[in-house]
């Protein structure tokens, strides 16, 4: 028999989400989700983003990406525009509100980032990140 709650990948499912609940706590002023401000963060470091980039960078699948920009579209947080290399192509861009948004995003993920931090030493918040980054290499 495999115990399914000692393995691995149930331990990282449920522990994404309680990280996943902090975050939509900490951002419920905002009306943001957790892969909405994900993909924000990546338009903040570079606009401009191609729809297929986003979802990739995320992980994210490309139906569930379109109704996130669709959303973010809808509040005027960020706008599509087509590619001028390939018209099947869209890329995505922030608005003024988009980036007036980063300051307070930003400073909130931190809030819900230290909230799950606390629960450890830093040398095992640390260790964490090393781990994690031992399994994304997996790929």
């Amino acid at each position: 028999m495999f115990d399914i709650e000692q393995s691995v990948g149930f331990g990282l499912s449920k522990a994404r989400q309680c990280i996943s609940a902090v975050f939509k706590e900490e951002f419920k002023d905002y009306g943001i989700t957790l892969r909405q401000f994900m993909l924000l963060a990546f338009l903040w470091e570079t606009d401009g983003l191609s729809q297929i980039e986003l979802a990739r960078k995320t992980d994210i699948d490309r139906a569930t990406m379109v109704g996130i920009i669709d959303r973010l579209e809808k509040a005027e947080i960020l706008r599509r525009t087509s590619s001028a290399e390939d018209r099947r192509a869209h890329l995505v861009w922030l608005t003024e509100k988009g980036r007036r948004l980063e300051q307070d995003l930003c400073r909130t993920a931190h809030k819900a980032q230290d909230r799950i931090k606390e629960r450890m030493t830093p040398g095992e918040y640390k260790q964490l990140k090393r781990l994690l980054h031992k399994l994304l290499l997996l790929r």
